[in-house]
């Protein structure tokens, strides 16, 4: 899946030299990460419906450019490694002006209870463990037309995809 999430830069979020302070990109790649937990189907209130958390391990930005009040960027969340147990979200995020890379970075989480004990999502909820697993097999493979292997969507935004199903190429057009 390519998911896309457009934010704009509000003047509160930078600093005195007039660009976005450095933290407030861990809450961008939050909104982005939700966002797309809700494009997917298994939204944030749905897992804690049924008890499951997803709590923040570790993040990791590496920041390439800065952007300013009213600049506009992109972030593209996608699911780098996942085992129903731990899960790694990586992003980047451009300038949606420039196409500059802004940020690259990633998000460790893992799943647990209520009580933060962990939990294996497989037995928890299968559900959202397909659909999870289902984001870590989609790939880019080239640029330009995303291509993807094993991918399924309810619904989707003005772009083209190809999954592979079986033995032929299924092209579809959302």
């Amino acid at each position: 899946m390519s998911f896309t999430f457009e934010r704009k830069i509000n003047y509160y979020e930078t600093d005195r030299m007039g660009i976005v302070h450095h933290s407030n990109y861990i809450r961008f790649l939050e909104e982005a990460r939700c966002d797309m937990l809700d494009f997917s189907d298994m939204p944030y209130s749905a897992y804690e419906a049924q008890g499951i958390m997803i709590p923040v391990l570790g993040v990791n930005l590496d920041f390439k450019r800065h952007v300013t009040f009213n600049d506009v960027i992109i972030i593209k969340p996608f699911v780098k490694e996942f085992n129903g147990v731990r899960l790694t979200m990586g992003y980047s995020v451009t300038d949606k002006k420039t196409g500059d890379i802004v940020l690259t970075g990633e998000t460790r989480h893992c799943f647990t209870d209520s009580n933060l004990k962990p939990l294996n999502l497989k037995k928890a909820c299968l559900d959202f463990y397909e659909k999870f697993d289902n984001l870590k097999n989609c790939r880019r493979v080239s640029s330009g037309t995303e291509h993807f292997d094993n991918c399924r969507w309810g619904r989707g935004i003005l772009t083209i995809f190809y999954c592979r199903w079986g033995r032929g190429i299924l092209t579809i057009f959302y």
